[in-house]
């Protein structure tokens, strides 16, 4: 008879994390270069042997088991800032120095630090294809940066910024909105990802890609979790109305 129960509580868990994983995503709506995180889920089986009835020995509930990453590339808007970069391709990457050691990001939202060095929004270095810093002074004048990611000035080439393919996204592990780092391999792991420098990274100057996150379906679903979570709740409360009627009925007879 708890079965019911059961099942209820096990949707209801579900909901919450969907609702979790919805709002994440409205939050970062407007976030440069963020990626929209979605739910997977799977049904399983849990067995009661000690359950009266054959019918009941077996229920059928649902599990979040993971999230994974819609990878698609985001809305490129034109902001005419020379130091704002967008990738127009997928599954690939800026690499910046972090205290972590190097990581990636698409958000290519650059400025200079006080002492020219190109940095990301959160302050870390933007590398350059050699792994090193880019610096600029007031001498340089205009900066350019080609589809290629070669960086000019009116003095010359400065150098390129480092662009990285990555074979397997969904295996990068999250560090901020937008940063992402190599998973640390486990012994016996045959998903290794595979990070590659590439040549033509298809870099559009004074741009930024956009978040993928569509507002409008986000919304949609959070409204749609939220009546199904009330659905959900009702039921347990006439489950415990019928259980609670149950237990005084069989009282009386008792009496």
């Amino acid at each position: 008879m708890e079965n019911v129960s059961y099942i209820a509580l096990s949707r209801q868990k579900t909901l919450r994390s969907m609702m979790n994983n919805i709002s994440q995503n409205l939050a970062n709506m407007n976030t440069t270069g963020y990626k929209e995180e979605r739910m997977m889920f799977t049904d399983w089986i849990a067995k009661n042997k000690d359950a009266p009835f054959r019918g009941e020995r077996e229920i059928s509930l649902v599990q979040d088991i993971s999230q994974y990453r819609n990878t698609t590339v985001g809305n490129i808007e034109h902001t005419n800032r020379p130091l704002d970069v967008a990738l127009s391709q997928p599954d690939m990457f800026f690499g910046v120095e972090t205290p972590s050691g190097v990581q990636y990001t698409r958000n290519g939202n650059f400025t200079l630090d006080p002492g020219g060095q190109l940095i990301t929004n959160d302050g870390y270095p933007v590398l350059s294809d050699a792994g090193q810093p880019l610096f600029f002074n007031q001498a340089d004048g205009q900066i350019e940066i080609k589809g290629d990611g070669t960086v000019s000035t009116d003095i010359g080439q400065i150098g390129k910024l480092q662009v990285v393919s990555v074979d397997n996204v969904q295996r990068m592990v999250v560090t901020g909105n937008t940063l992402y780092r190599a998973p640390s391999l486990q012994a016996g792991d045959d998903q290794e990802v595979t990070i590659e420098q590439v040549d033509n990274a298809g870099i559009v100057q004074g741009a930024l890609e956009k978040s993928n996150v569509n507002p409008i379906s986000a919304m949609t679903q959070m409204i749609d979790v939220l009546r199904t979570y009330q659905s959900v709740t009702r039921s347990l409360e006439s489950e415990n109305e019928r259980m609670r009627n149950m237990i005084s009925k069989l009282g009386d007879v008792r009496a």
